[in-house]
This record gives C-alpha cells, structure tokens and sequence, in this order.
C-alpha cells in the first residue's frame, strides 16, 4: 500500500503526478476525481510537453457545464502518481480553467484493479493494487 497526504484546506485531494511522454517527464499536480471516468490531462499541459492536437490519436465530442466542445485523446507512455504507474494510458485533453490549480484529473481508469482509500481523519490517499 502506498500513501500520500493532501491538504485539506484545499477543499479537494490534489497529488504530485509524473508524466512521462516521449521520453520527457514532468512533475505536475492533478485533482483526484473518482466522478471522471477517464483521467485528463489539461491542454497546456500537453502543449508544454510539445504535443498539438495533431499528435492526438483522436477528437472526442465532449460535453462539460460550459457547453459543448472537443475533447483529444492521447496516449502517454506512463503516468505515476500515489505509487501507482500506468503505462501506455489513453488520456483525455481539453482546456482546464484558468483558476483549477491543476494540470488535469486522475480518473477512475486510473484507479482500475485497485483499493483506494481516502482518510479524511488523517488528510491522507492510500492505494493498494490488487
């Protein structure tokens, strides 16, 4: 079982992720959203790591409170975050708020095959693989 602690000040459980993409890796965070079901990965997020919607394997319509929009899908050799690697996952990327303060969503794909713990007693995240 691995842990990680969060703020609870924060209203919401946001971790240190590790994105790994065509041999880059950046340290960024994402809001743990178990109402997601596929983990996002915000736009200038991706752009950072010099990736267009060219690069996309595909376009997704997409629904969000604003409105109606396109979604792009990417595959990102790894992702890590609370212990947990996924390699080769297929994530979501769409333009995030200005003021969200994450780089993008750990959905419930990312939790797949897993126990997943939330500790609001102690403010901390546990995830066992299964």
């Amino acid at each position: 079982m691995t842990k990680e602690t969060f703020d609870l000040n924060q209203k919401a459980i946001i971790v240190r992720v590790d994105v790994e993409l065509d041999y880059q890796k950046k340290r960024l965070l994402f809001l743990v959203d178990t109402g997601t079901q596929e983990t996002l990965i915000s736009e200038k997020a991706i752009r950072a790591m010099g990736y267009t919607p060219v690069d996309s394997i595909e376009d997704v319509p997409i629904r969000t409170i604003n409105g109606s929009g396109t979604a792009y899908r990417y595959i990102i050799e790894s992702i890590t975050a609370i212990g947990i690697t996924r390699q080769n996952i297929k994530v979501m990327s769409h333009p995030m708020p200005i003021d969200a303060g994450v780089d993008g969503l750990l959905g419930l794909d990312f939790f797949e095959n897993t126990k997943l713990t939330i500790d609001f007693k102690t403010a901390e995240i546990m995830v066992e693989t299964t």
